[in-house]
């Protein structure tokens, strides 16, 4: 397969299953791609190998492209970064992921690094949650340990100051 007989298959097989734009940023991203790759000497055949069938892109493509529940009632739909695998080949510096936003993978569509949570969803508020039961319990911990490790001493303490404090009282009068 050639490298237009690829980019045509992949716009058949995204056609109505991603937003225009997704599609068009697809397409252009393996264009350059392979253009790149058949300018460092290599055949356009070898590289369309190398990438895998367009229809096992995407659909790896069309299950990264999801609707933000944010914009739900306004149809955005954004890429999650999830970084999916087409090939095993790294050759060529091509690790086989690819991000709808960017044309690689490593940063979410929003700009903000790896995307590792979202934390509007239900998983994201349980971890959430759990971070702060341990803190707090950390913090409690702490004290109660140094409550602990004070109480064989504040019951002569308390003796002290109360015989100090009764010395002191009666001699002012």
């Amino acid at each position: 397969m050639d490298k237009e007989e690829f980019l045509q298959s992949l716009r058949r097989d995204l056609s109505g299953d991603v937003p225009q734009n997704v599609l068009e940023e697809n397409v252009q991203y393996y264009r350059e791609y392979i253009d790149g790759e058949v300018a460092k000497g290599r055949s356009e055949e070898e590289v369309v190998a190398e990438l895998g069938t367009p229809r096992l892109i995407a659909k790896n493509i069309e299950d990264t492209t999801e609707m933000d529940e944010e914009e739900a009632g306004g149809g955005r739909f954004t890429d999650r970064g999830y970084g999916d695998t087409y090939s095993d080949s790294t050759e060529g510096g091509f690790d086989g992921r690819y991000d709808n936003s960017r044309g690689y993978a490593g940063q979410d569509s929003r700009g903000g690094g790896f995307h590792l949570f979202d934390l509007s969803k239900w998983y994201g508020k349980l971890l959430v949650f759990l971070i702060v039961f341990a803190v707090i319990y950390v913090v409690f911990a702490v004290i109660g340990g140094i409550f602990s490790l004070l109480a064989p001493f504040l019951g002569p303490i308390l003796v002290i100051w109360l015989i100090v404090s009764i010395i002191r009282g009666s001699g002012r009068r």
